[in-house]
C-alpha cells in the first residue's frame, strides 16, 4: 500500500518510518510468498501489475474495515479520536489555529491535527489528510472537490498613492496550467510593475502594508487589517472569488475523524473566512 501511494521505495519508506533496504526486502518476500510480481519500475516510479492491483485493492478492504473497526471501538468511550493531518498555504492554517481550532480540540479531546504548509507536491504520509488547495492538483491515490469559494479584493497602503502602479503578487514557479497570477496579469495590462512575489497570502499582505506595491488578497485578512485599504474605482480596484479545493483519500475519507473534521471545516470556513460553501453541510449556514 505504501510503494502504491509513494510510488517510490524511498517515499514508502518515509511513510512507513523504516529504511528503504527494509522496504524493498519486504516487497521481494511478499511476492516470493504470492508467487506474482506486484510492482515494475518505470520513468514515474512504481507502477502496480495486474496481479498488484488485485492485492492492492484487497488490502484496501481490509484497511477499511480495521478503520472502521477501530472508530466502533473509539466510540465506546469518545466520538472522535486519533491523527488528521491538514495540509494547506501558511495563511490558511494559520488563521485556522488563531481562529477556529480550540473548538474542535475541545469538543474531541483525543483527536489530534498535524498542520503542514508544505507546498505541493506533498509526500505522502500513514496519518489521515485532508489538503485545501486552490490550484494544484491532487496527489497520487487522492481526488479533489470544490469545497468553498473565498472572496478576494484588492487593497493598498494608507501611505502608498492610490495611482501608484506597483503591485505584489502570488507566485509559484512550480505551478502548472492556468492560475490566478497569470489571469491577473493580463488584466492589469503591461504598465504594472511587479517588484516582488510571494507563495503565501500572509507575504503578500506583510508587503502591501510595507506599501511595496498594490495586492489583491482574501478578504478576510484585508478587511480586518487597520493598515489597509480597498482600491477604490479608478486606483485598479477588483473583487474575484477563488474555489478551495479539498483532496482526499478514499481509503480514509469515510472514518469518523475525519468525517469530524470536515464538518468542522465548513463551519470555520464560512464564520472565519467569510466563504460560500461549494458543498455546503447540513448543519452550517452563510453569515450574514
Amino acid at each position: 500500500m505504501a510503494i502504491a501511494r509513494a510510488g517510490t521505495l524511498t517515499q514508502a519508506a518515509q511513510l512507513l518510518e523504516m529504511d528503504q533496504t527494509t522496504v524493498g526486502r519486504r516487497l521481494n518476500a511478499l511476492e516470493a510468498q504470492l508467487g506474482e510480481i506486484l510492482f515494475v519500475r518505470s520513468k514515474s516510479g512504481f507502477m502496480a501489475t495486474d496481479q498488484g492491483r488485485i492485492v492492492l485493492e484487497h488490502a484496501r478492504s481490509v484497511e477499511a474495515m480495521l478503520e472502521q473497526m477501530q472508530d466502533d471501538l473509539r466510540e465506546q468511550s469518545e466520538n472522535v479520536a486519533g491523527v488528521v493531518r491538514i495540509v494547506s498555504n501558511t495563511w490558511v492554517l494559520q488563521r485556522l489555529a488563531r481562529r477556529a481550532a480550540k473548538d474542535i480540540l475541545n469538543s474531541h479531546p483525543r483527536l489530534e491535527l498535524r498542520f503542514s504548509g508544505r507546498l505541493p507536491p506533498v509526500p505522502p504520509h500513514g496519518e489521515a489528510t485532508l489538503s485545501l488547495w486552490f490550484d494544484a492538483p491532487p496527489a497520487s491515490m487522492e481526488f479533489s472537490t470544490p469545497f468553498c469559494m473565498l472572496p478576494y479584493a484588492s487593497y493598498r497602503a494608507f501611505d502608498l498613492p492610490a495611482q501608484s502602479m506597483q503591485w505584489v503578487l502570488f507566485r509559484d514557479d512550480d505551478a502548472r496550467g492556468p492560475t490566478m497570477t497569470r489571469q491577473l496579469r493580463k488584466k492589469l495590462g503591461e504598465k504594472v510593475q511587479v517588484p516582488l512575489t510571494a507563495t503565501d497570502a500572509s507575504i503578500l499582505m506583510t508587503a502591501v502594508e510595507d506599501g511595496i506595491g498594490k495586492g489583491l488578497l482574501p478578504e478576510c485578512l484585508g478587511d480586518e487589517n487597520p493598515r489597509l485599504v480597498r482600491l477604490q474605482d479608478g486606483e485598479g480596484a477588483m473583487q474575484m472569488g477563488r474555489v478551495l479545493h479539498l483532496h482526499r483519500n478514499p481509503d480514509t475519507m469515510e472514518s469518523k475523524r475525519v468525517r469530524a473534521v470536515i464538518t468542522w471545516l465548513q463551519a470555520a470556513m464560512l464564520r472565519d473566512f467569510g466563504a460560500q460553501l461549494i458543498t455546503p453541510g447540513k448543519s452550517a449556514t452563510r453569515p450574514e
